[in-house]
């Protein structure tokens, strides 16, 4: 009787150890995804603290002091007060009411291309920086505030989603028409970027609703030969009379990460004096034998894959 009591016993033990080791398999196959997950989730809030931390330091530097004075003629173009009060934000019409008419507000929208791969470039981290700084100064909404580039990676959109920040997802090659006052942030950009956006909106109206900040358009038309400039960046060309540009101040800090860099409008009084003849009919801009062109180009109107940014 023992005998067989002891061999019952071994057999109901060894089972129990079978159903713990089938219970631990199948625990260790279920747990992984979890365990993916979390690593995503901490990886996008590391980097966000990392740029929290960027915006700070930028924002107790005196370059960031001196951008205020650069920052005038942004407000000015926008109609908002220094101190970013509401009461001044650009008044419209709006014909939504069926009675009639009524005043409403229109606050300026923000677009901002080539940003870069700011999880592990510094300068794009910084500009990343300075572009959520000027949101906030000027009270633009982070929902009406668009960003673009083809080099983002899933944790970059993701993070960027997080910020508030609408990602675009179809390559606009910089071709976006506006209607109202628009912010374009488009840091140390190729300047197919530039040319192909006054393309796109190549009236007197839209264009005097634009604010522009990136390579300046006086270091552009120094540093290229006037016979590319005119053939390739027509419309670059054209604006240079008109525009108006004040340049950020110069910090040894962040040289490399705004250096060139301007904000630019175009005043609607200096538009008028240019001749009709420049406004008829603009023909779309072609890079089909531009050398160094500094763009990536929308993969559906064409197979080549170059560098959207300046660098």
């Amino acid at each position: 009787m023992e005998g067989t009591d002891w061999q019952v016993v071994k057999k109901k033990k060894a089972a129990k150890k079978m159903v713990r080791s089938n219970e631990t398999c199948v625990l260790k196959v279920e747990m992984c995804p979890v365990l993916q997950l979390s690593d995503s989730v901490q990886e996008q809030h590391n980097l966000i603290q990392r740029i929290y931390s960027t915006m700070e330091n930028v924002k107790q530097s005196e370059f960031w002091c001196s951008c205020q004075e650069c920052f005038s003629a942004c407000l000015h173009k926008l109609a908002l007060p220094p101190d970013g009060d509401d009461s001044g934000i650009h008044e419209m019409e709006s014909s939504n009411n069926a009675e009639g008419k009524q005043k409403g507000l229109l606050r300026p929208d923000c677009v901002c291309y080539g940003l870069g791969n700011f999880s592990s470039c510094v300068i794009s981290r910084h500009q990343l920086a300075f572009l959520l700084l000027f949101l906030d100064q000027l009270k633009i909404p982070t929902d009406q505030t668009c960003v673009f580039d083809p080099v983002f990676t899933a944790l970059e959109k993701s993070v960027l989603q997080n910020l508030g920040l609408t990602v675009i997802f179809e390559n606009e090659e910089g071709k976006r028409t506006v209607c109202k006052p628009t912010v374009f942030y488009m840091p140390h950009c190729g300047k197919a970027l530039y040319n192909n956006l006054l393309w796109s909106n190549w009236t007197q109206e839209a264009l005097s609703n634009i604010v522009l900040i990136g390579n300046s358009f006086k270091g552009i038309e120094e540093r290229l030969f006037s016979r590319i400039l005119l053939k390739h960046y027509t419309y670059i060309n054209k604006c240079l009379p008109v525009v108006e540009e004040a340049s950020l101040p110069e910090s040894h800090q962040y040289n490399d990460v705004f250096n060139d860099t301007s904000i630019h409008i175009f005043p609607v009084h200096k538009l008028r004096t240019l001749p009709t003849e420049v406004w008829q009919l603009p023909e779309a801009p072609q890079y089909q034998d531009c050398e160094d062109l500094e763009i990536i180009e929308n993969s559906k109107a064409n197979n080549n894959s170059l560098d959207i940014r300046n660098i």
